[in-house]
Order: C-alpha cells, then sequence, then structure tokens
C-alpha cells in the first residue's frame, strides 16, 4: 500500500464528519508497529441509542459502499473482517471492525492492518478512518441504515485475468495463511483467460481444468515467486453440456465463473457456475 493511494482514499472523501464523531475518533486514534513488521491503524467511537446488531449491519453497508469486502463477520462478538481487494499493484488490505455494547450504546472499532513493507502515512490513515466511522448513526436513522446495510452483498464486478498470473497471485496467498484464500474470493467474479487442459464429470458437473504451465517454462518470473503451481477448474452445470462437448484440449478460452473454494492439498482451485465468454 503506498501513500500516493492511501491520498487518493483520503482526498475522495468529500463529505464532512461530524463535529462530534470527528473529535472523538481523532482523539482515540493510534498507530502501532511499522515498516518492517506491519504497522496497525486503529480508532473507535461510542453513538448512543445504537445496538450492536444495528451497528454491525450499518458497517457492512458503509465498508461494502467503500468498494471493499466482507470476508466474515459474526453477530455474537461482534466482529467483522473486511478487506480493500488486492490490485496488479498493491496487496489485499485487511480491516477488522470490532463492536461492544455499553449500555444503550455502541462501541465500533476499526483497525486497518498492513503488511511489512507497506508504507502508510496517519495523516492520511486518520482522516479516511474518521470519515468512516462518522457514517454510523444511532436512533430511528440509525435502525434504517442498519436494516439496509445488512442486506448489502459483495460488490459484483467481475474481475478479468489471465489464468496464470491469476495461479500465481493464489499460490502466494496460500503461502501466506490458506484458509484466508477461499474466505478473501468466495463468491467473486472471476473471467479467466488460458487454454483447455482436460474435460471430465464432477458429479453433476462438468469439469474443465485450465492448462497452467510450471513455472521456468519462458514465462516471465516474479523475484521471489517460487511457490508451487496451483490448478484452476471450472465447474460447468449440465444445462451447459452442449457447448462443453465442443471444447478440445489447447483450445483458448474465456470461462467467467464464481470463486467456490480452494484445497490446499491437492492445491487447485475452483470456480462455479461457469459459462464461457467470447
Amino acid at each position: 500500500m503506498t501513500y500516493k493511494l492511501l491520498a487518493a482514499i483520503a482526498l475522495a472523501l468529500t463529505t464532512v464528519a461530524p463535529a462530534a464523531f470527528a473529535g472523538e475518533c481523532e482523539d482515540n486514534f493510534s498507530k502501532s508497529g511499522g515498516i518492517f513488521s506491519g504497522t496497525d491503524f486503529s480508532s473507535r467511537i461510542t453513538v448512543p441509542d445504537l445496538s450492536v446488531k444495528d451497528a454491525m449491519g450499518q458497517m457492512r453497508g458503509i465498508m461494502i459502499a467503500e468498494k471493499m469486502d466482507v470476508i466474515t463477520e459474526d453477530a455474537e462478538t461482534g466482529t467483522m473482517l473486511v478487506e480493500q481487494r488486492s490490485t496488479n499493484t498493491t496487496r489485499a488490505i485487511p480491516t477488522l471492525i470490532a463492536i461492544s455494547g455499553e449500555g444503550n450504546a455502541a462501541t465500533v472499532q476499526m483497525t486497518v492492518k498492513t503488511e511489512k513493507g507497506q508504507i502508510a502515512k496517519a495523516d492520511a490513515m486518520r482522516p479516511y478512518m474518521c470519515q468512516l466511522l462518522a457514517k454510523v448513526k444511532g436512533g430511528k436513522e440509525g435502525r434504517a441504515a442498519a436494516a439496509q446495510g445488512a442486506k448489502t452483498q459483495n460488490n459484483a464486478d467481475v474481475t478479468v485475468k489471465d489464468v496464470y498470473v491469476f495461479s500465481r497471485e493464489i499460490a502466494r496467498e496460500a503461502k501466506g495463511n490458506a484458509v484466508a484464500v477461499t474466505a478473501r474470493h468466495k463468491g467473486r467474479h472471476y473471467a479467466l483467460r488460458g487454454r483447455v487442459d482436460y474435460v471430465q464429470e464432477d458429479g453433476q458437473d462438468y469439469n474443465v481444468s485450465f492448462d497452467i504451465p510450471e513455472q521456468g517454462s519462458g514465462l516471465l518470473q516474479v523475484p521471489g515467486d517460487n511457490e508451487p503451481r496451483v490448478g484452476v477448474a471450472c465447474l460447468f452445470k449440465p444445462n451447459q453440456l452442449a457447448n462443453v462437448l465442443t471444447f478440445r484440449k489447447g483450445d483458448k478460452v474465456t470461462f467467467k465463473g464464481q470463486f467456490l473454494r480452494y484445497d490446499d492439498f491437492k492445491r487447485v482451485l475452483w470456480l462455479q457456475n461457469c459459462v464461457q465468454t467470447r
């Protein structure tokens, strides 16, 4: 994460935060760690006439509106993990939300966690985080916002990638935390470009695997990217049989589907509900 990125995010936030919450958030803002170990930026606010459940619903809507994905949430413990998606130039940025009740009020704490080597400035993070926390409302307005936010779904846009590049990205993510791979990507829509390797039945579906070249086969290598290959397969429903029957090994294709799961033991990921796009 670069300072330029964070500054751009901060400048894009044009709504003025309510003075009370802005002051409370700024007063509670803290920074710990550093570039060599990773940095945590944290702050909190307390909102009157607000339950933990309604605060959770609001934060879900607020963070998804910021183009983040809700990775996991637990209403009983008042915790939520969201992420800004990784790009070709930046890694995924996790944000932990912790909500607790105090009488008829809710305290909402936000912690943005950067990895070692990522550069972030407190002067950019403080207004960015306080702007988001200032959107949490109490009372009747808060309950209405919570009901709407709880129904909000992660951004369903389609990410187009070369399948080899996608495979390498998953391999690097799995090295850090294999369990987080499925949690991070499940339900996201991808359109992957590559070549057909094999076609086989898989229960009621049809499994069409991409050909993922081994490293060292003339492809561009990324320094430090020495993780074993990750296979990529698409599951097609029975109503796609006519199309599946036309696939041949080596065909150049683009398949669109939803991320289903990653198996670190088999080192394979699957997309479901796949269709071919042209």
